[in-house]
């Protein structure tokens, strides 16, 4: 039985004596040659959504170009091979998770994987230590970290939300193509891909996104409907902005301390998403949008909801 969604939450407020680590640490993870922009862009946008401390960790051939794209974010370079994440990329990245001030807790609030990473055997190895290994830490897994999920069928394997419980909290962003691979349904069938997803998110307890006109949201709290946005935002890169809104909602805290839950992340990320892509269309129109055109329109002021 699907149940009315509650409203979408407020986003967090900030204290006057707030600190940026107040507002939540991200990392986001991805890239690879010729696919730098992907894992740039959600950098940005995790920043531009309000994180007070974002990382990309990238493949050292792209660091450069991430670390260019906006002096705000940090950067860590990992092995590279051929411009992709290399056999010692995970090992590296598992060691830079560990906060050795807290005695090995992972330090990071909020972690986005896959925009522009590829599918080599490196990338494998950090979805593997980032879905089955990382402990307690809200992901989001988008792109190709979910066609990776897809070929291990990792996903199909987690028999039940406690499983699921005991690597944190999870959002997967996927996009018809990718939902194809995940649940065997056809991208043209599209209800019958949001029932599918929705399957997943009860049997697992993870939040479903998924994208189209208009974007569902779905888990055990319900399905929602996005009711922003436009078809100006069918344009490369928007996936990957909306993988960093929803990943620095994910890590921020409002001033009572408390964070969003993945489901509540997930649709306001969605919505505020949408909401600076109209906001683009009002500006340049919907045939003229790029991606950082969105991301420009996440701070062109107070959601209007």
């Amino acid at each position: 039985m699907n149940h009315p969604a509650p409203p979408l939450p407020p986003r967090p407020t900030r204290k006057t004596d707030a600190h940026k680590g107040d507002f939540g640490k991200c990392l986001l993870v991805g890239g690879s040659r010729g696919m730098a922009g992907s894992i740039a862009l959600s950098t940005l946008a995790t920043l531009r959504t309000g994180s007070g401390l974002v990382t990309a960790a990238v493949p050292d051939g792209c660091l450069e170009t991430v670390a260019v794209f906006h002096p705000c974010a940090m950067t860590v370079p990992l092995d590279d091979q051929g411009g992709q994440f290399g056999a010692q990329a995970a090992q590296q990245l598992a060691g830079f998770l560990q906060d050795d001030a807290t005695g090995g807790d992972i330090k990071f609030d909020a972690i986005g994987c896959g925009p522009g990473m590829s599918t080599s055997l490196g990338s494998q190895r950090i979805v593997d230590l980032l879905w089955n290994q990382t402990t307690k830490v809200p992901r989001v897994f988008d792109a190709d970290a979910l066609n990776i999920l897809s070929a291990k069928g990792w996903l199909n394997s987690t028999p039940s939300a406690d499983a699921l419980a005991d690597v944190g909290p999870v959002v997967l962003t996927p996009h018809p193509g990718e939902l194809q691979r995940l649940t065997g349904v056809s991208a043209s069938d599209r209800q019958r891909q949001i029932d599918a997803a929705a399957s997943i998110a009860n049997r697992t307890g993870a939040v479903i996104v998924v994208k189209g006109g208009p974007t569902v949201v779905v888990g055990r709290a319900g399905r929602w409907t996005n009711t922003t946005g436009n078809p100006g935002m069918a344009t490369a890169g928007c996936g990957d902005v909306l993988t960093g809104v929803i990943t620095s909602l994910l890590g921020q805290r409002g001033d009572d301390g408390r964070r969003m839950s993945p489901w509540d992340a997930a649709r306001l990320g969605v919505f505020l998403h949408g909401t600076a892509g109209d906001r683009a269309a009002e500006r340049l129109g919907q045939a003229f949008m790029v991606a950082t055109d969105v991301i420009d329109g996440l701070s062109d002021g107070p959601s209007d909801r």
